[in-house]
């Protein structure tokens, strides 16, 4: 679902190209070595997202930060498959309402697409289409523009109006959590199925949508517009940015969700294979999808003509707009346009149950006193509770609640948690520890690049980008619309609630754990004796692993190098207290 519209309208956003060599190198040097990571804790733990950091416990705050993140997410980003769902559903008829206008929440600006109106079937449009002013072809708005706009957004005036409740989009509300809860409580093996089909089947008609695209006028504009990198941006600080948002919040560490479901890993299973099937998928579909949205925004700026860049209101329209104009290519449109939309929803309702089920392993900690249905009673909770969140943003205001949330939510919070997590990962737990881990699960250690990047390099630029972003911050705007003062303070709340427990838990372990501040600082970031393998038979040999007295010296060496800077004998003479 984000490599859906989030990518392209990043692209958009920032210069085409130039974005994705930026988004390029956070991925390999940031994103992939946490991803490896989180991994290797789950699988080798086998613990849920709180008990996990057990490995360092001064960072358990962290798990905290990660369940309010997750809970917040879901209470809002469900709103997009809601969108999706009300595409399907005004789908099912075989003129598809996208494509033209004379429709009642049409504008005398609108502009349908040429090769529609070039065919036989769709000539009767011409009476109420504007297709040959010249002043409109500076000024137009495409059809699937409007009917985003002002059909399914039913956009109010601005956030402060918050307009009419949509009904519509409660009763999706409501069934998509219902469909959640089934798939939590009968795990998601049950739909496992329906999520194959949803992943591999939007890249095959997305195939078919780019085959049909290229064959139109405007294409190549679109893909030049992708491909051609302006070397200037990247001198741009908001370009990488953003893409440093977009890498971790497309991939996925930092969401706690890589923990949850490494945890559910068998202990011997290859899971850098697994990241490397998992990270080259992810980019396949990111680049693949940009290249058949921009072909297509190519055809509809030769349309109505304008740059490329002009082609959308808000960047967030990108995907859809895009989309359903490519529908248009294929025969049977209609046909085509249902199967798209439902999968696209099941993908979405994918990543869906995956958040919700981060925040309920979390709550599980806790959830004890409820006895056997501890489960039932949790996971209808969350999703009570989001349910109720989100009802906002089923109303005429809720896009404009909707970006100002993902504006502020999905980005600094997420990057200070994946900041803290590799600090705790590589220099409290250690690297040596993490290659001592794997070689006991897959018989390796993690590759040497990685095992640098993710010590050195990754918390050096992901620094750098949160200290840049929060001097260079801007406040987000929806196409020409500007936000109230007050709904910024909202978003930096929103921002700084879910991170707020890191700092909180930290304060109070030290104050509350016995000894100097010397002896408090090297207990609580080490592992607890609630750490270690799940499997038992490789418990005592990482008991004698886990009390190893190491310098930070020591553990900066084997970070870099690889190999142990202490002797043989120190290490033997420290395995024999035990």
């Amino acid at each position: 679902m984000a490599d859906f519209w989030r990518i392209p309208f990043l692209i958009w956003r920032n210069g085409g190209g130039a974005f994705l060599l930026a988004f390029g190198t956070i991925l390999g040097v940031c994103v992939v070595p946490l991803y490896i990571l989180e991994v290797f804790l789950g699988q080798y733990s086998g613990k849920g997202v709180f008990e996990i950091w057990e490995f360092s416990p001064l960072f358990k705050g962290i798990g905290i930060s990660i369940a309010l993140l997750n809970l917040y997410y879901v209470s809002y980003i469900s709103t997009m498959r809601y969108w999706l769902l009300e595409y399907l559903r005004q789908s099912f008829t075989t003129d598809l309402p996208w494509i033209s206008c004379g429709n009642t929440w049409n504008t005398n600006s609108c502009v349908v697409s040429r090769a529609l109106l070039s065919s036989s079937t769709n000539a009767t449009q011409l009476n109420s289409t504007n297709v040959t002013d010249s002043f409109v072809y500076h000024t137009g708005v495409s059809a699937e523009e409007e009917f985003w706009q002002n059909n399914i957004l039913s956009l109010s005036d601005g956030i402060e109006e918050v307009g009419s409740l949509r009904w519509s989009l409660v009763f999706w509300a409501f069934l998509l959590k219902v469909i959640v809860v089934i798939s939590l409580l009968k795990s998601v093996k049950t739909v496992g199925k329906l999520m194959l089909f949803a992943t591999f089947f939007p890249p095959l008609l997305g195939l078919a949508m780019l085959i049909q695209a290229l064959s139109q006028d405007g294409a190549t504009d679109g893909l030049i517009f992708l491909i051609t990198p302006d070397f200037t941006k990247l001198t741009d600080s908001k370009v990488w940015i953003e893409a440093s948002f977009m890498a971790f919040y497309s991939v996925g560490p930092g969401w706690g969700g890589v923990l949850v479901m490494g945890s559910h890993m068998k202990f011997h299973s290859n899971c850098l294979r697994n990241v490397l099937i998992g990270i080259v998928g992810d980019v396949f579909i990111a680049v693949f999808t940009s290249v058949v949205l921009f072909s297509v925004i190519g055809v509809m700026a030769n349309e109505i003509g304008v740059p490329v860049q002009d082609v959308v209101k808000s960047g967030m329209s990108i995907g859809l707009v895009g989309y359903t104009r490519a529908l248009t290519y294929l025969p049977a449109s209609y046909v085509w346009a249902v199967i798209f939309f439902f999968a696209v929803t099941v993908v979405g309702l994918d990543a869906q149950v995956v958040c919700t089920e981060t925040v309920v392993s979390f709550m599980e900690k806790f959830g004890n006193r409820l006895g056997h249905h501890s489960h039932l009673y949790l996971v209808l909770l969350v999703n009570i509770v989001t349910l109720l969140i989100n009802i906002p943003f089923c109303t005429q205001a809720g896009p404009y609640m909707f970006q100002l949330v993902d504006w502020y939510l999905p980005t600094w919070s997420l990057v200070v948690i994946a900041l803290l997590e590799i600090i705790a990962i590589m220099w409290c737990y250690g690297g040596d520890r993490v290659d001592y881990g794997l070689t006991e699960m897959i018989g390796q250690k993690m590759p040497h690049i990685v095992r640098v990047a993710a010590a050195y390099i990754s918390p050096v630029l992901l620094l750098m980008l949160l200290l840049t972003s929060l001097v260079r911050y801007r406040p987000p705007k929806y196409g020409s619309y500007e936000y109230p003062e007050y709904t910024l303070v909202i978003g930096w709340i929103i921002a700084c609630v879910v991170v707020i427990p890191i700092p909180i838990c930290m304060i109070w372990k030290l104050a509350t754990f016995q000894g100097s501040l010397k002896r408090r600082w090297k207990t609580l970031t080490q592992p607890s004796s609630d750490w270690g393998p799940s499997e038992s038979a490789h418990r005592l040999v990482n008991l004698d692993r886990s009390q190893t007295k190491r310098t930070l010296v020591d553990l900066a060496y084997y970070n870099l190098t690889g190999r142990e800077r202490y002797s043989t004998k120190r290490h033997n003479e420290t395995l024999a207290l035990f």
